[in-house]
């Protein structure tokens, strides 16, 4: 069979490069077959990214409403986009679909194999790049990265192309050094774990380049500045984010501020301050080497119980690799491309220290680990080769163990993770209601994109029909957008009322998709309720009120304010009295109308009336933040705030401007009033 191969091979053929061939063929496999069931269903994150691309890619603009933004602000927090750009050629050609949108990660998973033989064959020789061509194309935590279409994991791959150019024979040409400081600050849009770690890498970069006498300093500058630029609207959204700024929009690109509060400040250290801080760096530091070795229970969706990223045995491999590394680079002054490995493992220990860790969030050190596996058992096989082959039999015996449970078992284990079974439940749901609203899952900062992915409508008219609760929190509520409802209706619940101002009537909805705990509910409070099983979701609908559900039409009733008077006043919003409740009303909101605090003086008739605490001032002071009473319907704002019981001789009302120190002493506008008495 091998000389049949050699015979009509164009090339000379090796035994290391048919059996490189045969694993990057069995790798390849592993990585595409039946990618679009396995993970079922859709994760949150996958999502909602799938939704953007989609979205830019038809209509110009995201979720959000930002024309292509260099970040998106998704459900508050922010989501690299770097993945949902490189998808959106494929969902050209093949669709809005699970397999579409993995597809790409896929390739890439496949590229890193072929990638890490090439780098591994450069640096120590074919018999070595085999062994790091074994270890990668079975390694669990890479395959499973590599089958679904998580932002994130596109991270360590563009490390690893950087790292790729570096160790190519001609790396002393400025062209291929620029193309790796290219390729690593441009990991800064794939992932915001690169915010840390791509200018640490970068530094250790410049510093191997010299050490290597394979630039001066000339060239070092301008490779820095090449990165700066590179990286810079990233560097401006940080700025932006971190000051309050406005969203910039150039030629088309946005730069945005977010809805809420950026999740890389909260998750990482440094933007909280190092001051008091002390205690996190450490516990970071003690709980990373459970995160090394433990199956990391929150993130079923990149690992799986009873595989972890690395074996005990594997770490000490690589302790072994990188102390012949660095005895090597000492004694010997080799600073090859071992050496960039070890600095790539490096940094990401050291942002581990600023940021919790887990499989995802340290997804840059699990390529390099696998390197420095490879070489702790090459150098050890060199002196015993037994003790290799023995370490070689038993990863192949303990991966077929791990490959067989993948395919056999994940998908259940996975189910809740990607909402198995919500597509057709929703679809079956859309079906039957013909128009009808639709309860689509209880809110929170996630269940609505499931609706997006999986029935998309335009962006506009996601944004013209959403009704959103506190808009400023670090994951905004969606309670309802088009013919979905995501409050249930057979509960009473504070943000009803909400619902109530947006015309929507709880009590009409005939149609739901339901997880099992949920039919349980539902059944106690509907009586004769029908149900129809998708994977984890039901499909349920009550017959006694279909007939009575209303027909096609928009859900939300968006494009008028809550209240029949005219308005009381007149400023930055219409405000209306009615009700004993003040209503504040603005059309084509901006993220300024629902940040700065309101102010809110109501003036009684009698003093008495107030609190003792307030009678010295003459006025009850209801300052407020937008969150506390307020939503987006659509584009427009409306607060309502319910007024004291006694009777009002006068209000006064307005907004407040400056910063932090300055906060109570500018008025952006101000308005006064009669009350009711």
């Amino acid at each position: 069979m091998l000389q049949r191969i050699r015979q009509y091979c164009p090339f000379p053929l090796s035994r290391e490069l048919i059996a490189a061939a045969l694993l990057l063929a069995v790798g390849a496999a592993l990585r595409l077959y039946d990618l679009g069931e396995l993970p079922r269903g859709f994760n949150n994150d996958e999502a909602t990214a799938a939704y953007d691309a989609w979205a830019l890619l038809h209509y110009g603009i995201d979720s959000n409403g930002f024309s292509w933004p260099v970040h998106f602000v998704s459900w508050g927090g922010g989501q690299s986009a770097l993945y949902s750009y490189l998808a959106m050629p494929f969902i050209a050609l093949g669709g809005l679909t699970a397999t579409v949108f993995r597809l790409p990660m896929a390739l890439t998973g496949i590229l890193s194999l072929f990638l890490m033989w090439k780098i591994g064959e450069k640096a120590g020789g074919r018999p070595f790049a085999l062994l790091v061509l074994l270890l990668l194309a079975f390694n669990a935590w890479h395959l499973m990265a590599s089958r679904w279409g998580l932002d994130a994991n596109l991270l360590p791959f563009v490390i690893l192309l950087s790292v790729y150019f570096l160790s190519r024979p001609d790396r002393d040409r400025f062209s291929i050094q620029a193309a790796a400081v290219f390729t690593l600050a441009l990991s800064v849009y794939a992932y915001s774990a690169a915010y840390a770690f791509a200018p640490l890498f970068l530094g250790l970069v410049l510093v191997w380049l010299w050490l290597n006498r394979l630039a001066g300093w000339r060239r070092l500058l301008a490779l820095a500045a090449l990165a700066g630029v590179v990286a810079a609207p990233i560097m401006l959204l940080v700025v932006i984010n971190f000051f309050d700024l406005d969203t910039i929009s150039v030629l088309g690109v946005s730069i945005p501020r977010y809805s809420g509060q950026p999740r890389y400040e909260y998750k990482n250290l440094l933007f909280q301050g190092i001051q008091g801080n002390w205690a996190g760096f450490l516990g970071n530091a003690a709980a990373l080497p459970a995160r090394l070795l433990v199956w990391d229970r929150v993130l079923i969706h990149n690992t799986m119980p009873g595989f972890p990223p690395l074996l005990p045995y594997t770490i000490l491999l690589s302790l072994v690799g990188m102390a012949v590394v660095l005895y090597q680079a000492k004694t010997r002054r080799d600073y090859g491309v071992h050496l960039l490995v070890v600095f790539w493992f490096s940094t990401t220990l050291l942002v581990a220290l600023i940021s919790p860790a887990n499989s995802t969030r340290i997804n840059t050190l699990w390529l390099p680990a696998v390197y420095l596996i490879a070489l702790g058992s090459f150098y050890i096989g060199q002196r015993r080769r037994v003790i290799l082959y023995a370490l070689a039999a038993a990863y192949i015996a303990y991966s077929s163990v791990f490959v067989y449970q993948y395919f056999r078992n994940y998908a259940d284990l996975s189910a809740g993770a990607f909402h198995s079974g919500y597509g057709p439940a929703l679809q079956r749901a859309v079906s039957a209601a013909a128009g009808a609203g639709i309860y689509a899952g209880f809110f929170n900062e996630y269940i609505h994109v499931q609706t997006l992915i999986h029935n998309p409508p335009p962006p506009q008219e996601y944004l013209e029909t959403r009704l959103v609760a506190e808009p400023n929190a670090r994951f905004k509520l969606i309670l309802a957008h088009g013919q979905f409802v995501f409050l249930r209706p057979w509960q009473d619940h504070p943000f009803q009322k909400l619902l109530q101002s947006g015309g929507i009537d709880l009590e009409t909805i005939a149609h739901y998709v339901l997880t099992a705990g949920e039919v349980a509910e539902v059944k106690n409070a509907v009586d004769g309720l029908v149900t129809e099983q998708y994977g984890n979701y039901y499909y349920a609908y009550d017959p006694a009120r279909v007939a009575a559900s209303p027909g096609r039409g928009p859900l939300l009733q968006v494009d008028q304010p809550p209240v029949t008077e005219p308005p009381a006043a007149r400023g930055e919003f219409d405000i209306y009295l009615e009700d004993n409740a003040l209503t504040y009303y603005k059309q084509d909101c901006t993220a300024d109308d629902t940040r700065d605090p309101f102010l809110l003086h109501i003036t009684p008739v009698n003093t008495a009336d107030l609190p003792a605490a307030r009678r010295q001032f003459g006025f009850a002071n209801q300052d407020f933040l937008f969150d506390d009473y307020g939503a987006l319907y659509g584009r427009n704002c409306w607060v309502t705030v319910p007024l004291p019981d006694y009777p009002v001789a006068s209000i006064r009302t307005g907004r407040f401007v400056g910063d932090a120190a300055n906060l109570w002493q500018t008025k952006l506008w101000q308005v006064e009033f009669p009350g009711k008495r």
